[in-house]
This record gives structure tokens, C-alpha cells and sequence, in this order.
């Protein structure tokens, strides 16, 4: 991944102000070392996760949400790695340990992830639907969602100030104007948080570039177009402005291969998925 002179500025500023980046911890490890054991069992598994009771409520927040559940809701922990299987569980328990250890105890991060997990969703709804699965799976759809703006976390927790406006209830969530303000990046930050979690290329290439008219070179372009798409169609459901949708629309419909008349019909039949699966 290559940054431009801004960006290497940037992050070569976080490092300077000693910006923490949460360590993967020793769980994780165990827990993926299990997975990848011919010989463990569900039950072992479960059992495993189970032992940290503040991760247990997070595989379940996630477990249960739209995008996980597709169908009934699971009750217990050796039944969701049964059904989901042992790929998706290690993703999601990656996914519920990184969402912990980035939030600490700001109760406005309930919230915050919340906004995540719908634009996530929406995303795989439109993975789905566009039939981008050589492209994108809708779990690398879903994660690009949930984990976008994965910076913003860790500036709220070090940088004085950040996100008092934008994680006020009922705001727009503007963390662009957070960065101005603050003289930051939550790109950028979300990349440091990339690096150290050894989360996959294509998330990474999410993470610095979704406020970027999408580039010809650009690897990660599907993603970053649905991305995009997903959270106009969010902005859409909140009745919040979108001006930044008007820089990147052009682009992220041809790289969809998408008209413009095409556009309406996509979000409502998208949103109207989402709905259901809520």
C-alpha cells in the first residue's frame, strides 16, 4: 500500500504524538490456533471464547446482527461456530476482539459501531445484489463496512476532543470535519490499526481510500465503490445530506458498471433488504 506525500505526513505525525494502537491479544492467538486444530470440537471453541465474558457479549452482538443471523437468532456460542463454520467464526472473533479492544468504556462507541454494523450490512446486501462475488464476497463486503472508519475509536480515545460533534446523538457523523479540526486523519489512524491487526489487503485499501474518488489503479476499487454506495444509501436512511456522494458517484458507478437511472431502484431494493434483515 502506497501513501501519497499527505498521507506519509500524517502518519508520520501520529507516530510522533505516540498514537497506541491496541496489540492483538493472547486470546486471539489461541483462539485461531484452535480453529486451525483438525482435532478441536464446537464445543471447545465456544468454550474457549466463553472464558472472557466482556468478549463473549461482543461475538454475540455481532453474531446476532443482520449480517450473521441471515435467519434465527443463535443462543449459544458452539451453535454459531456449528452453523457458521470455522472460517467465518475466526473472522468474527478477529472482528469482536478488535471491536473491544478499540472502544474501551466511551459509551458513545455503542453507538458508533451500531452506524458500522448497518453500513456493513449494507454493503453485503450489495454484494449480493450486484452479484460481485469474483470481486467481493459479502464478507469482505461486511467487514469493509464494519471496519471503514476503525480509526475514529482510537483518535476519540487520544486526541483531545475528537468526536465531540460527531458522535453527539443524532448527528451526522462527519469525522472528516473532525479530522480539520483536530489536524488528524481517521484514515490514516485506521491504517495503523490495519497494520497492526494484519487485517487483509483489500480492508486496508478500504480504510485509507473511501474518501477518495476512486483511482484507474486503484486494487481495491469494488470495495471501496460499494463502500461508498453503502454509506450514501445509510445517509439516504438518516436523512442526512450527502455532498461527498456527488464527488464520488461518477466513478463508483462505473466501477459497479451501474447507470445513473440504475442507481434509485438498487438503493431502495438494497435498503429495503436491509430492513428485513433488521
Amino acid at each position: 500500500m502506497e501513501l501519497d506525500v499527505n498521507e506519509t505526513k500524517l502518519l508520520e505525525k501520529l507516530r510522533a504524538a505516540n498514537i497506541r494502537i491496541p496489540p492483538r491479544p493472547q486470546v486471539l492467538h489461541d483462539i485461531e490456533k484452535m480453529l486451525a486444530d483438525d482435532n478441536s470440537t464446537d464445543r471447545m471453541i465456544g468454550q474457549l471464547i466463553s472464558r472472557d465474558a466482556s468478549l463473549t457479549a461482543e461475538v454475540f452482538k455481532l453474531v446476532n446482527s443482520a449480517f450473521y443471523r441471515r435467519s434465527k437468532k443463535f443462543d449459544s456460542l458452539e451453535q454459531a461456530v456449528r452453523m457458521l463454520g470455522r472460517k467465518p467464526m475466526g473472522t468474527l472473533a478477529r472482528s469482536a476482539i478488535l471491536r473491544q479492544q478499540l472502544s474501551g468504556n466511551d459509551p458513545r462507541m455503542e453507538n458508533f459501531w451500531e452506524r458500522c454494523v448497518d453500513i456493513g450490512t449494507i454493503c453485503s446486501v450489495l454484494s449480493d445484489q450486484l452479484d460481485l462475488q469474483r470481486e467481493l464476497s459479502s464478507e469482505q463486503a461486511y467487514l469493509t463496512g464494519l471496519f471503514h472508519d476503525c480509526g475514529v475509536p482510537v483518535l476519540v480515545r487520544q486526541v483531545k476532543g475528537y468526536g465531540d460533534v460527531a458522535l453527539e446523538p443524532n448527528a451526522v457523523a462527519d469525522f472528516i470535519a473532525e479530522d480539520d479540526d483536530k489536524g488528524t486523519s481517521h484514515c490514516i489512524a485506521g491504517i495503523l490499526v490495519a497494520q497492526e491487526w494484519q487485517l487483509p489487503t483489500v480492508l486496508c485499501e478500504a480504510i485509507r481510500a473511501h474518501h477518495y474518488v476512486i483511482a484507474d489503479d486503484q486494487p481495491a476499487a469494488h470495495a471501496i465503490a460499494v463502500l461508498q454506495l453503502a454509506r450514501h444509501g445509510y445517509a439516504r436512511m438518516q436523512n442526512w445530506g450527502d455532498p461527498e456522494w456527488e464527488f464520488h458517484a461518477t466513478r463508483a458507478l462505473e466501477v459497479l458498471e451501474m447507470s445513473t437511472e440504475r442507481l434509485e431502484p438498487v438503493l431502495d431494493e438494497a435498503l429495503a433488504s436491509f430492513d428485513m434483515l433488521h
